[in-house]
């Protein structure tokens, strides 16, 4: 049996960018890197914008990670160390956090890292921390990272919609470089020749964006800063339709 491990940075990121792996493997085993849970008086600017109270905030996001992973049989292992709001402008413990996925990940064959797309210093620092932990030995993955990758907007060779189009007609205008420009560049920084990747665009059929949803909307205390859920089923759709990942190898 093919044994398949994605690295989330978050309690979500896996959900939200790589639903089809995870129900579309059984069993397969989620770690979400900064999982740690702060001292109870410790309340980080995300929290803030969640609406989530200090000390509880990291149990609730657990138990709502556990919720979703259920939906789609897969693993959760959640990680001790702690989310960047919370490490007062400390950098990411990327060593710490190698060492610890080398244990996870020994018996994988295939594995799925965040492209750091967006430059969050969390995603940025398990993509890397997760390709010093691998070998010759896995297949290698990395997935677009959501909602970073789908805002502004899709690159349009992704979706091929006009309002895509529009927007990066609009970004031009405004001197900003294309998505796909930054997504190169993100690649890049990391290590990731994107010329020797194969890119794959994968359009979620309607049961599969059903069940993906229904998923999502298990982070109910992410919802209103993410600006999804039943308020949203425009940008819900335009986000969360599409699903793009590269092979690195195999």
């Amino acid at each position: 049996m093919n044994r398949v491990a994605v690295v989330s940075p978050h309690l979500d990121d896996a959900v939200l960018s790589a639903w089809l792996v995870l129900t579309g493997n059984p069993l397969t085993r989620v770690i979400s890197c900064f999982a740690g849970i702060p001292p109870p008086s410790m309340q980080g600017s995300w929290d803030r914008r969640t609406g989530l109270s200090s000390g509880g905030a990291v149990a609730a996001r657990r138990a709502e990670d556990l919720s979703a992973l259920a939906l789609a049989e897969s693993e959760a292992v959640h990680l001790d160390l702690l989310d960047e709001q919370y490490r007062g402008g400390r950098d990411a413990p990327r060593a710490e956090l190698a060492q610890l996925l080398r244990e996870h990940l020994a018996e994988a064959d295939e594995v799925w890292l965040p492209a750091g797309l967006g430059g969050h210093v969390d995603h940025v620092a398990a993509r890397d921390a997760a390709l010093s932990a691998t070998g010759s030995m896995h297949r290698l993955r990395l997935y677009a990272d959501l909602p970073y990758a789908g805002q502004p907007a899709w690159p349009v060779d992704v979706t091929g919609a006009p309002r895509d189009l529009a927007v990066h007609y609009l970004l031009a205008v405004l001197g900003r470089p294309a998505r796909a420009q930054a997504w190169r560049s993100a690649l890049d920084a990391g290590g990731v020749r994107m010329n020797l990747t194969r890119r794959y665009i994968v359009k979620l059929a309607p049961s599969q964006f059903k069940e993906k949803v229904t998923a999502v909307r298990c982070y109910r205390s992410q919802m209103a800063a993410l600006r999804c859920g039943s308020r949203h089923p425009f940008r819900e759709r335009r986000l969360f339709a599409y699903e793009v990942y590269w092979a690195i190898n195999g």
